[in-house]
């Protein structure tokens, strides 16, 4: 298994410079751990650029091939965008996407831009634009202003296609072991790139929680995002080191630079060493208080994680991969393949398994868009919505549930209105697999994620509903002290130890044991070794952390007095400022766990 800490492209440890310009140093914030030294990459996919290029005649096969290509793609995207346009505004207000997709199957006018790139030697590209121009031309100079006003429309056409024909290209021009720097990146990009066995990340914006983010720390991939401005002044070819600890990039660095970083990356490997050996032992306190400790799991990497390494349940499990990596709400067979692997795999510990969680930053870039997506159609507005795509993924959960270690979890819950319905729809499907004699887990536990302000308000009641309650700290911290989680230019507002956040974290944790339900951590405070110190002593039953910081939380638990942890809690729910409760808990980590652990200074 990759080491969870070290992320180290092999030329660092050989790589000798001489003639560099001078070392350029930008700060960003630190995204996702780790080391890594390489070629970078720029890329610049919102930018629609026409390639006005020659080609020769070996080449325009290959260039017939991928226009038609990058067709099927917008199609296929837009009859998406179709679909979710028509459930959310009407069949007669969506009527410009079926406009354009008419446009893409005209078959007249795409069979004259493919024998135009046969016959005159140019790209697909630049003979499109042409044709696309002609026709925004003649409407242009129409009196009628309905028409001239799908020129807007025409041109989306465009820009659509030739982004789907640069996209493929811009992935295959890039060099393995690249480090990859553009201006944002969305969680399908990053999926994507991870095929080229991409080094690092490096971005103008975004935030340490962004899905991107977090995929990035998923797949073990360094990232410092924030920079504000690296896509601007690096360029493909630049020497650059990511150091994805202290949110660092490094163009041209010296000799000097070099070296002191191996130093670190000997000590970071000494810590590491010490902190395997907890594999073995149980996650308990000093005092033998035992704490449930379990893993956050996106991709098919991270389960080897867990049956190799960690031995332990999983947390929560996101479903949305499946919807990004297709581009489409996936079917009920592949589905459950899916969970009927990791329910095995992970037996008889269980799975915590999330409906899908959609939206926000978690959509396709070229899915519906939303002034505001975080605040708009996302999770379980969508699946509520969408009855029968919801309906077979929770047929999906039930028929891989046999073994009865899987658990099911609604995110984005805001009203008691919506847990109704979703159980109400769960027990239609349980109904119908009834009648068709399925075998599965009738008392399969349900939760829900408490994220949104309001379920503060109505805990109690929701808690009568369901059988435990999961605290979803990225999207609750967000919307509790109102800050874009992904906005660099207020990154420094995103704070996990705000009085408000640790108050809150407090209360449902006391109410789900008052009406005799457990509630666990999934958000990355769990995996934060400061916040999971007080969350143990705000009372947690379970932090569900992403792989690459188990072995560190567990180190953490077991440094622990839990009494001490409890007493710790209590100090800082009398605080008021965010800088006094990180101030305190950050003396009684360096006093109870930074010198049992001996971890390395950064």
């Amino acid at each position: 298994m990759l080491s969870p800490y070290i992320y180290l492209h092999k030329t660092l440890s050989s790589v000798k410079l001489t003639n560099l310009p001078e070392e350029v140093i930008y700060k960003g914030i630190a995204a996702s751990p780790g080391i890594s030294m390489s070629r970078a990459y720029l890329y610049a996919k919102n930018q629609v650029v026409i390639d006005d290029s020659k080609l020769t005649d070996e080449e325009i096969q290959q260039e017939v091939e991928d226009f038609e290509n990058a067709i099927k793609l917008s199609l296929k995207e837009l009859g998406k965008v179709y679909e979710l346009s028509k459930e959310r505004i009407g069949e007669d207000n969506s009527k410009i996407f079926d406009a354009q997709m008419e446009m893409l199957n005209d078959n007249y006018f795409l069979d004259s831009v493919k024998e135009k790139v046969k016959t005159g030697n140019r790209t697909a590209g630049y003979i499109f634009n042409e044709e696309i121009s002609k026709l925004t031309a003649a409407l242009a100079s129409s009196d009628d202003d309905y028409l001239r006003d799908r020129i807007v429309d025409i041109k989306d056409v465009r820009n659509r296609v030739i982004r789907n024909m640069k996209r493929g290209k811009l992935i295959s021009k890039v060099e393995e072991n690249s480090i990859i720097v553009s201006h944002e990146l969305t969680p399908a990009d990053t999926i994507l790139f991870s095929r080229r066995k991409v080094q690092g990340y490096v971005t103008d914006v975004g935030g340490v929680t962004s899905h991107a983010a977090l995929i990035a720390r998923t797949l073990r991939v360094p990232a410092v995002v924030g920079t504000k401005s690296a896509s601007y002044k690096i360029f493909t070819g630049d020497f650059i080191l990511v150091d994805g600890f202290d949110g660092l990039v490094i163009v041209n660095p010296t000799e000097e630079t070099i070296t002191g970083y191996k130093s670190k990356l000997e000590e970071i490997k000494e810590y590491e060493k010490r902190l395997y050996e907890v594999f073995d032992y149980p996650c308990e306190t000093q005092d033998s208080k035992h704490i449930e400790l379990s893993a956050n799991i996106e991709f098919d990497e991270e389960i080897d994680f867990v049956t190799k390494f960690g031995h332990c349940s999983i947390g929560l499990y996101r479903t949305e991969h499946l919807f990004l990596e297709a581009g489409d709400f996936p079917s009920e067979k592949y589905q459950i393949e899916e969970f009927t692997h990791i329910a095995n795999v992970t037996y008889p510990n269980t799975v915590t398994i999330r409906t899908y969680d959609i939206g926000g930053d978690k959509l396709l870039p070229l899915s519906q868009k939303e002034d505001n997506p975080f605040l708009g159609w996302r999770g379980i507005r969508i699946c509520l919505d969408r009855e029968s795509i919801f309906k077979e993924q929770l047929c999906a959960i039930l028929k891989s549930s046999r073994k009865k270690n899987l658990k099911l979890m609604f995110p984005m819950i805001s009203s008691l209105d919506e847990v109704i319905k979703a159980k109400e729809l769960l027990k239609q499907v349980m109904n119908d697999l009834d009648e068709q004699g399925f075998q599965y887990d009738k008392n399969i536990p349900v939760g829900i994620m408490i994220e949104v302000p309001s379920t503060l308000f109505i805990a109690d009641r929701l808690a009568k509903e369901v059988d435990f309650f999961s605290i979803g700290t990225n999207d609750l911290i967000q919307y509790l002290l109102a800050v874009d989680r992904g906005n660099e230019l207020i990154s420094d507002l995103f704070q996990p130890f705000h009085p408000a956040v640790i108050n809150t974290i407090k209360n449902v944790i006391d109410i789900g044991h008052n009406n005799n339900i457990p509630t666990s951590i999934c958000g990355e405070m769990a995996s934060n070794p400061l916040a999971a110190v007080l969350l143990i002593g705000l009372g947690a039953d379970e932090l569900s952390v992403v792989p690459s910081v188990f072995p560190e939380i567990k180190s953490i638990i077991r440094c622990l007095n839990y009494e001490d942890a409890k007493k710790l809690a209590a100090e800082v729910l009398e605080f008021s400022t965010e800088r006094e409760i990180r101030e305190i808990i950050e003396r009684f980590y360096e006093e109870n766990v930074n010198i049992k652990l001996q971890k390395p200074v950064s």
